[in-house]
């Protein structure tokens, strides 16, 4: 699987040898979610970010690329990461078959 990571992500993603991860501030210093966006579905990439607007395109949009919302309110950036880590074997097994995931504190919530 390869992850587009948004700017409001951590680079330390890079660190989880299990996944790909293309960065967006790798691309630009400021790239519109819109182009975000179309990026992922020409690259088959999974949308790592914390803007909820994502979710509101996609609850909008009759197709678009899979990502994966990180609502955990104020955590720092080691514990975005840790939570990631943690729960990637779930995280992937649901990408499999589904394509909007929300990360809560205490559970991942299948959207769509």
């Amino acid at each position: 699987m390869n992850f587009l990571v948004d700017v409001n992500l951590p680079k330390s993603f890079s660190s989880i040898k299990l996944i790909s991860c293309v960065f967006v501030t790798d691309l630009s210093d400021e790239m519109p979610d819109g182009k975000k966006w179309d990026l992922a579905l020409a690259h088959d990439y999974i949308i790592l970010s914390r803007d909820k607007d994502f979710y509101y395109r996609a609850m909008q949009s009759g197709f678009f690329p899979k990502i994966v919302l990180f609502r955990l309110g104020n955590s720092r950036a080691g514990d975005l990461l840790e939570y990631f880590r943690r729960n990637l074997a779930v995280i992937e097994q649901h990408l499999l078959n589904h394509r909007l995931l929300v990360l809560w504190p205490n559970e991942i919530q299948i959207v769509v």
